[in-house]
């Protein structure tokens, strides 16, 4: 591979206004959760679960694409997948979603990763992206099914569906 990508993400920073609103919805949320269990515990327990959710919008994210494979790291939290793993890229118009399925699953969020464009030369990694996933062989592809491939992997056939006694 010839090349090597290395950007960071960081979406609060250019999107002032939306970081306003998140704020706003923590401080807001704080607010009548103090009001109404009379508890700072809840209270700041919940700006935290908040700010968990949206900590891709509102903390660095850093992103490497090498010939090893794909890292994202943000708050001290790494996240890899090597190219051989990926089949299956999903472009939009701020993000790029790398997959190890070859088709859509909603294990996507857990198992695939998404690559924030926001600080990076979109047309460059996408390039990136495409030349290094069209390498991949699809023979290798991972079942789109966890459960078959649970099974597959224990030597067992498929759970009977019959109903409980």
């Amino acid at each position: 591979m010839e090349g090597q990508l290395e950007w960071t993400a960081h979406p609060a920073r250019t999107r002032p206004r939306d970081l306003a609103l998140v704020l706003s919805v923590v401080l807001l949320t704080m607010g009548a959760v103090l009001s109404a269990f009379q508890s700072l515990f809840f209270a700041l327990l919940s700006a935290m679960i908040l700010i968990a959710s949206v900590a891709s919008f509102l903390f660095p994210t850093r992103y490497q694409l090498n010939a090893w494979g794909v890292r994202q790291s943000r708050l001290g939290q790494r996240r890899a997948r090597p190219w051989k793993e990926l089949r299956r890229l999903e472009l939009g118009g701020r993000a790029a979603l790398v997959s190890p399925f070859a088709r859509a699953s909603w294990m996507d969020r857990y198992r695939g990763i998404t690559l924030l464009f926001d600080g990076a030369d979109r047309s460059a990694v996408v390039a990136l992206l495409q030349e290094q996933l069209a390498k991949q062989e699809p023979s290798s592809e991972p079942s789109s099914e966890p459960g078959a491939k649970q099974h597959a992997r224990v030597g067992q056939g498929p759970k009977s569906e019959a109903p409980l006694p």
